[in-house]
């Protein structure tokens, strides 16, 4: 069992290239089923938010929550 709050402080790191791609600011749940369908995560480039890129990551992608980092399977394209 994990709250938000605690994926929250987890770096997500990309297996593919290896690169930190943010922090989880938000997740989309189907309420049918209870599942998550989605994380998004937010990169800050600079200061106060400025410069900040969102991605969406689907769930299936996620391979590994651990005590550091998120792990996901994304291609940067």
């Amino acid at each position: 069992k994990m709250l938000l709050k605690e994926l929250q402080t987890r770096d997500v790191v990309n297996v593919v290239d290896g690169s930190k791609l943010g922090k989880i600011t938000d997740i989309e749940i189907d309420f049918e089923t209870g599942k998550i369908l989605e994380i998004t995560i937010t990169k800050n480039k600079y200061l106060f938010g400025l410069g900040e890129t969102k991605i969406n990551v689907p769930w299936e992608k996620v391979e590994k929550i651990g005590g550091e980092v998120i792990i996901v399977n994304v291609n940067n394209e």
